[in-house]
């Protein structure tokens, strides 16, 4: 059973991509004297406590719209539950345990009591910067409830080479275009920032693999120069972010190559069917096929089938590679009682609407995590719900595509979750050549949970590995790795380089 991740997590903030408030905010909005967030004595630093080593204290500036004051939490609790629930129910903590370092957060917590920042939005990022620590874009931690706060943006993504940043990609931030360099984060260049921090709180471990979005935003400017050689200095706006619009395209490149972007793979396939319907003339007749998931970062993995008969024309080769792929679960308490949960509200609207099968399915599973509470790891194959659902769309279509004769991948770091397992299973054909970067590195864990934290905070972990990881061979760190390989140049920002060497190798 592999639910969809993001169906219950009801907003954005997420470790992987760092979407973390600023100190400024948090200092912004501390309690009145006299009344301060409680923490036991016994954690407290002494007076005239220091951030920890590598954290960034408040200063003047970086002002995004004013948020409220929230609850009164004990904070301290909260935080013993977040580091309870990574050693005790997440997946990957064995192989985390070695970085899994607690002090920071606690210390962290402990400064920002001392200097009355304590409040919801602090508490926020300290936990987002402990579960970015730990280099698992799975991790994730959002606030739910909260009146005026809403998860922010600066509205452009950037990458690093060398020591600047390079805009690539603008949302509604209107003062720059793609190729902006930004030179100096408040005083310092962002390489230097980078060494300056013993902890990566950027997921990735190199330049062009680093997530800076959250990291932005405890900034109050930045100098940025632009393509026509102009230098400005630039306050960071702040935007509420907006669910994002996902492409889907199909084109033909000439009379030998066909081209499909799909930034999700949505469960419902209803469109990707439809276009592919549409395209049926070209498809059927092209040597060759590139698939470009550089964005595809969301969806499920039925989503995908439609386009496994371009790739796969028998399924006893689609088959002999899915058989691999064995799983294994954490059943901790916790965890079983935190799935059955959301089975039996499953369950629940099943009965509603009359569906006899499924109540059926969801009484088997509740009975199976009940069985299993508390048995810690134990080895599941999955069904075969992929193999099933491509017998169904490749009946009667087969030897449709055997005019492809080359597929060529494009993924980049933004690639994961169904997107990724894509990859790996379609890299298994003697026709596919994965071309680009490596992946994010989300594939090593699957089935994930949804843990409420005192009805203010939502704690989404993965509850299983996947055989690669048991085998010794994870790609948490490095993703997935490209038959042919593309550093990244801030000539992409401009240039669709990837793309030409795609093509230039199809047609080779």
């Amino acid at each position: 059973m592999e639910p969809n991740k993001n169906e219950t997590t009801p907003t954005n903030n997420t470790a992987v991509n760092a979407e973390k408030p600023s100190a400024e905010v948090a200092a912004a909005n501390t309690s009145k004297p006299g009344t301060p967030n409680p923490i036991p004595k016994n954690v407290l630093a002494k007076p005239g406590a220091v951030p920890p080593k590598g954290a960034m204290p408040p200063r003047p500036g970086a002002m995004p719209p004013k948020q409220g004051a929230g609850k009164k939490h004990n904070y301290y609790k909260m935080m013993m539950t977040v580091i309870d629930t990574v050693k005790q129910d997440y997946a990957g903590f064995q192989e985390k345990e070695e970085i899994n370092d607690t002090k920071y957060p606690m210390n962290m917590l402990v400064y920002a009591y001392q200097k009355r920042m304590v409040n919801e939005v602090m508490f926020l990022r300290i936990v987002s910067e402990y579960l970015a620590s730990l280099g698992d874009p799975n991790l994730k931690f959002s606030m739910v409830n909260h009146g005026n706060y809403k998860n922010n943006t600066v509205g452009f993504r950037a990458r690093r080479y060398g020591d600047d940043l390079y805009v690539t990609e603008v949302g509604r931030d209107d003062r720059l275009k793609p190729g902006d360099k930004i030179t100096k984060l408040d005083k310092y260049t962002p390489g230097e920032h980078r060494t300056k921090i013993p902890k990566n709180f950027m997921t990735g471990n190199t330049p062009e693999r680093e997530q800076w979005g959250g990291f932005l935003k405890m900034f109050p400017s930045f100098d940025v120069e632009h393509a026509d050689g102009t230098t400005e200095n630039l306050k960071f706006r702040h935007f509420i972010i907006e669910k994002p619009k996902r492409k889907m395209e199909f084109e033909s490149l000439n009379e030998k190559t066909f081209y499909i972007c799909v930034e999700e793979f949505s469960q419902n396939t209803a469109d990707l069917e439809k276009a592919i319907e549409e395209h049926a003339a070209e498809l059927t007749s092209c040597e060759n096929l590139i698939i470009d998931l550089r964005k595809n970062e969301a969806g499920t993995e039925p989503g995908f089938v439609p386009l496994l008969p371009m790739i796969f024309d028998s399924e006893e080769e689609l088959g002999a590679l899915l058989e691999k792929e064995a799983i294994y679960t954490n059943y901790s308490k916790n965890n079983c009682e935190h799935t059955t949960k959301k089975i039996q509200n499953m369950k629940e609207r099943y009965e509603k609407a009359n569906n006899a099968d499924a109540v059926a399915l969801a009484d088997q599973l509740i009975a199976e995590f009940n069985e299993k509470s508390g048995t810690g790891f134990q080895k599941d194959v999955p069904e075969d719900d992929i193999l099933a659902a491509y017998q169904e769309v490749h009946e009667g279509k087969e030897g449709r595509y055997n005019n492809i004769k080359k597929v060529i991948l494009l993924t980049d770091t933004w690639c994961r979750d169904s997107g990724e397992v894509f990859v790996k299973l379609c890299s298994g054909s003697e026709k596919v050549t994965v071309v680009g970067r490596p992946t994010m590195g989300t594939i090593d864990y699957t089935n994930y949970v949804n843990a409420s934290i005192e009805k203010s905070f939502i704690l989404s972990y993965p509850m299983s590995k996947r055989q690669n990881v048991v085998d010794g061979h994870p790609y948490n760190e490095t993703g997935l790795p490209v038959d042919v390989y593309i550093p990244w140049t801030p000539q992409e920002c401009t240039e669709d380089l990837l793309r030409q060497k795609a093509l230039e190798l199809a047609e080779a």
